[in-house]
């Protein structure tokens, strides 16, 4: 009986000088919050809340919109450590085709532990982290998907359709007017996320099919190698999802104008989906600067990924780069022009050029369009039953 007593006793005792988190993770709980998400350009004001076993342990609601996969804030409720959710109920209205989606689902609870339990690996630091978000990311068309993050990695845990209950309406008839007449606005229609869908549509498909991810980098080069010029690159792919120097997944070197073409280092993979769009931003000081949005060919995924013959050695080879370079500044002309390039091992094919717009310090304004499109661009057809958006009055440089 002493031998029991004193085994009782020790296993008392080391389950006292158990910390919180170990304690909380042998009940199998685990510190995590819950965020919504919606694709950039494609606004949603969304309402989550991740349930188990019939009761709520973390919700969050607000506008999202900053990017596929990227947590808006929001308020968050539920206990520090919480079990692994079951199911998940999803409420929003989308500010695409104006529809209320609604629905409750059952979650891959197995698959969720073995993460929570695993962790994973910070890739700047190699430090061993923990899932710290369930992300539940609400796009048109009804299209939900569930992502677990921990710090720059976010994994995907399942996809599914929310019901679609119909318009939604804003309180008394008197609001529901005033949001009609804004939707039916100057502002509203010649505003960025307007001007975005114009050039790219609303692709339904991509947020029920999702996107594959390629190994590629994209690196700047600039022509005026003397000048010291700061630059921010972002691409923008199909789904909505942003492709920043704030990500491990792409470089965003910048190169020597003669070492433009030089072959990348292939000993290390980038990660990443396929931009339909780049944003282009250079500046000296802050106070000098240019812009380039520009809108990619319609079958760019389809070049940069169609195999070519290395004219040294005649093996097949693939893309591995998009090269983005900037021409020298002209004073007296308000922009500058800039090329798109592709290039892997011993071959490099332009794709299009593009017009950088300079800010006028004077003016405060930009005195041409930043906005680029390719020669035979095709601009996308609205779905049958989606209403259409209102044609922006926008200018363009299209390469001839």
């Amino acid at each position: 009986m002493r031998i029991v007593n004193f085994i009782f006793l020790l296993l008392g005792l080391l389950m006292s000088c158990q910390s919180p988190k170990e304690k909380a993770k042998g009940e199998g709980k685990f510190r995590w919050n819950a965020g919504i998400s919606a694709p950039k350009h494609y606004p949603s004001a969304p309402f989550v809340e991740f349930l188990y076993q019939g009761k709520s342990v973390a919700g969050a609601s607000t506008s999202a919109g900053n990017g596929w996969g990227i947590t808006s804030g929001g308020f968050t409720g539920g206990d520090v450590f919480k079990p692994v959710p079951d199911s998940v109920f999803v409420l929003w209205k989308c500010g695409v085709d104006h529809l209320l989606y609604k629905g409750g689902f059952r979650l891959p609870r197995k698959k969720m532990l073995l993460l929570f339990n695993k962790g994973t690996k910070d890739p700047y630091t190699g430090q061993n982290e923990e899932y710290s978000t369930l992300v539940a990311g609400t796009a048109p068309g009804g299209n939900v998907t569930i992502w677990m993050k921990s710090g720059p990695i976010i994994t995907e845990i399942i996809r599914f359709k929310a019901e679609n209950k119909g318009v939604y309406n804003e309180g008394s008839k008197e609001q529901q007017k005033i949001m009609d007449e804004l939707y039916k606005s100057k502002e509203f229609i010649n505003s960025e996320t307007n001007i975005y869908q114009y050039f790219h549509g609303v692709p339904y498909k991509v947020w029920e099919t999702g996107e594959k991810e390629y190994n590629y980098d994209i690196v700047f080069t600039n022509k005026n190698e003397l000048i010291n010029y700061n630059r921010r690159i972002t691409g923008y792919s199909k789904d909505g999802s942003l492709i920043s120097s704030n990500s491990d997944k792409t470089s965003f070197a910048t190169l020597e104008w003669k070492k433009k073409f030089d072959a990348r280092d292939n000993s290390k993979e980038y990660k990443n989906k396929f931009p339909v769009h780049i944003f282009v931003q250079r500046s000296k000081d802050n106070k000098q600067w240019c812009e380039a949005d520009i809108v990619l060919p319609n079958n760019f995924e389809e070049l940069f990924n169609k195999p070519y013959i290395n004219p040294q050695t005649g093996s097949v080879e693939h893309y591995n780069r998009i090269v983005i370079g900037l021409e020298k500044e002209e004073k007296d002309l308000p922009y500058l022009f800039g090329h798109i390039w592709i290039s892997g091992l011993n071959k490099q094919e332009e794709i299009m050029r593009f017009r950088a717009a300079k800010f006028d310090t004077i003016s405060r304004k930009f005195l041409v369009s930043k906005y680029s499109i390719p020669k035979g661009f095709v601009f996308p057809k609205w779905e049958k039953g989606k209403e259409p958006l209102g044609k922006p009055d926008i200018d363009y440089w299209q390469e001839q």
